[in-house]
């Protein structure tokens, strides 16, 4: 396990709780702050209201905000456009590109592929 700066903070964006806390314990385990939001609604409001984290783990499929249309906001917005946003999701037929990703995995996720993707960008 690699020792990262506990001031990079992650935000998992994940609807399906079980999933939300896997993925921050799996950042955490990796010397990582993890902070969860169930929808982009709760995320806006965090990033909002918090400081801004080193990068965004997004589900697309979730009720209230989805993935994508929390995507679109980000970039709306000049202090939060350039946070690497990492795709995590069950959805078929999507690509990193497309949404501006910096990475993007189908579930259930490759957590050492994950990982390095949340270093590399962290």
């Amino acid at each position: 396990m690699t020792e990262h700066d506990h001031t990079h903070t992650i935000l998992v964006v994940e609807d399906e709780e079980e999933s939300r806390y896997a993925l921050m314990q799996i950042l955490e385990l990796e010397g990582f702050s993890a902070v969860g939001a169930s929808n982009g609604a709760e995320a806006m409001d965090y990033l909002r209201t918090s400081a801004r984290p080193c990068l965004i783990v997004l589900d697309l499929n979730m009720p209230v905000v989805n993935g994508r249309q929390l995507r679109a906001a980000l970039r709306q917005v000049e202090q939060l456009a350039t946070i690497p946003v990492v795709i995590v999701s069950a959805q078929e037929g999507f690509a990193a590109q497309d949404l501006g990703a910096v990475g993007a995995f189908r579930k259930p996720v490759d957590v050492d592929a994950l990982v390095k993707v949340v270093v590399d960008n962290c």
